[in-house]
């Protein structure tokens, strides 16, 4: 890739097996100062901003975040009948599959060589620049749903509505081997990030741990009563945690398989299934959201709710945290992407989409992010005031995923799409022809 982004403004019980320990660091807290206060704000605090309470009309610096229009109004309801985007923007289409794109990854230890995997129950390697897939892999029975590169990016896991989950040689793109353990479909898979060790959740209420290449079982983590729809690692690796349909989210001990912290969306007599979730890169904090739009704020070690956050007025899809700042961010099927500023709980900026927001991802070392929709549309934001930096278009239908590679020139992001496509982007934020 060529001309990158400039330099960014100052991220059940089972066996004994044991994941990769996470590294003692006694001046953790000291690694990113401006977060660390999260730590010490006051327990159970709720800061709640209701549906009539509106943006602010300028930010911190005094500037109007309404200036290009992307931050006021109402979503606008996308047409039943979508014509053909006026536009390409993508430097690339990825036309291999024969259904919608679910899923999409970069690898990150080898950042030309990412994959698809879709509704035609296959997965591709591709590498950057080239039209034709490295390798077809093929064995799922039902649509691959979730993918994943390991660490040192050697292994690709890929987990299917089948409710299999297979791991494949990233370099030939051999099978490795199919993990035995879930009985239904497979809604995520994520791997430890200094070791071999994968993590998956399934429809079966149940997440499964396995050590790679062996593919031996290392723990099962059972206690929901429904579909664990989201999960990763938290605290440097030092826990799991996941996030159910049956309204609750856990925090367990990894070694012993037990439940640590239990939170619930809604109430105990009325729970919400939850719809997001995501742990902060390097503190023991977590966001997780739910289908009625709100959104709270956990501490993973002792488990104490910190904050609860409403701006949303329909699922929250997605959420994420800031690695340089003390921000945060939710976005939703309502259109919004709402920045938050994790120092006060306080909404910092409303950015409006013309339809409902499927995920958002920080970019590293950053304040700036990413957003795809169910508008066709890839933008990309400056959290700090809210401004929307760049429109990209050129799918034919909903953008359902997306990742972000990290190359010596620059980046890239790939999205996958309803219109059975992958395609490949360079966000510039200066803008269009910068």
């Amino acid at each position: 890739m060529q001309g990158g982004m400039p330099p960014p403004p100052p991220e059940g019980t089972s066996s004994s097996s044991e994941p990769p320990d996470a590294t003692d660091d006694d001046s953790e807290a000291g690694d990113l100062e401006e977060v660390a206060m999260i730590s010490d704000v006051p327990v159970g605090e709720e800061i709640i901003l209701d549906e009539n309470d509106p943006p602010p009309e300028t930010d911190d610096d005094g500037d109007s975040v309404l200036d290009d229009g992307s931050c006021a109004g109402e979503a606008v309801e996308m047409s039943d009948a979508l014509e053909p985007p006026a536009e390409d923007h993508s430097l690339q289409q990825l036309t291999a599959h024969s259904e919608p794109v679910f899923a999409v990854a970069v690898c990150g230890a080898r950042p030309e060589l990412l994959a698809t995997g879709g509704g035609d129950d296959t997965a591709f390697l591709w590498r950057v620049g080239e039209a034709a897939p490295l390798h077809r892999l093929e064995g799922h029975a039902d649509s691959v749903s979730s993918l994943g590169f390991s660490a040192d990016g050697s292994l690709l896991a890929t987990g299917g509505l089948d409710g299999s989950v297979r791991v494949w040689s990233a370099e030939s793109g051999a099978l490795v081997v199919a993990l035995e353990g879930p009985t239904q479909g497979i809604g995520w898979v994520c791997w430890h990030a200094r070791g071999s060790v994968l993590l998956a959740g399934s429809e079966d209420a149940t997440a499964w741990m396995w050590k790679l290449p062996e593919g031996t079982v290392m723990q099962i983590f059972s206690a929901h009563s429904s579909s664990v729809s989201y999960g990763c690692f938290a605290n440097n690796g030092r826990c799991v945690i996941t996030a159910s349909d049956d309204g609750t989210v856990r925090v367990w001990n990894p070694k012993a398989g037990t439940v640590d912290h239990c939170l619930v969306a809604g109430s105990m007599q009325e729970p919400l299934p939850i719809s997001c979730l995501a742990a902060h890169p390097t503190h023991p904090v977590f966001l997780f959201g739910a289908v009625d739009g709100k959104l709270k704020l956990a501490h993973a070690e002792n488990g104490r709710l910190l904050a609860q956050l409403s701006a949303h007025e329909a699922s929250i899809e997605s959420v994420g945290f800031c690695d340089c700042l003390q921000l945060a961010a939710s976005a939703g099927m309502d259109g919004r992407l709402c920045v938050w500023d994790l120092t006060t709980f306080a909404l910092r900026h409303t950015c409006l989409h013309p339809g409902g927001v499927v995920e958002l991802r920080w970019l590293r070392d950053a304040p700036l992010l990413l957003t795809c929709s169910t508008a066709r549309e890839l933008r990309l934001w400056d959290a700090r005031t809210g401004n929307c930096l760049q429109t990209l278009i050129g799918h034919h239908d909903a953008v359902l995923c997306m990742d972000v590679g990290y190359t010596q020139h620059g980046i890239y992001v790939v999205t996958g799409s309803d219109d059975h496509t992958a395609r490949l982007w360079r966000p510039n934020p200066l803008g269009p022809g910068a």
